[in-house]
């Protein structure tokens, strides 16, 4: 890969919404601001402090439709702070433990 190009597993749309997620060791989902979607994963913005390999338990409504499975880190980059000075990170989640069904319905929808 030269000149900074991203090979990805699958294609992606951009696709602001919310989903939510729940970290290790938390009780609670926090919400999350996506950035686009793909059927192998997503592109959030979190802000907190995560590591890549990381795994966190995911639930999306896309289109009426619910959709849970688990989401692994596959990389992370902190974005430049902004108001308040908060960090935040523009983080990629690769999908695990999805059903056949709920992967088809992504792949259709990234293809619209």
């Amino acid at each position: 890969m030269g000149g900074g190009e991203i090979k990805r597993k699958a294609k992606r749309k951009d696709f602001p919404c919310e989903i939510k997620v729940r970290f290790a060791g938390q009780d609670n989902y926090t919400s999350l601001a996506v950035k686009d979607i793909s059927a192998t994963g997503l592109r959030v913005i979190i802000v907190r402090l995560i590591s890549v390999g990381d795994f966190l338990e995911v639930k999306m409504c896309i289109n009426g439709r619910d959709i849970q499975c688990k989401g692994k880190v596959v990389w992370a980059l902190m974005l430049r702070p902004g108001l308040g000075r908060i960090n935040s990170f523009d983080v990629g989640l690769e999908f695990s433990e999805m059903n056949t069904e709920d992967r088809e319905f992504l792949v259709k929808l990234t293809e619209e």
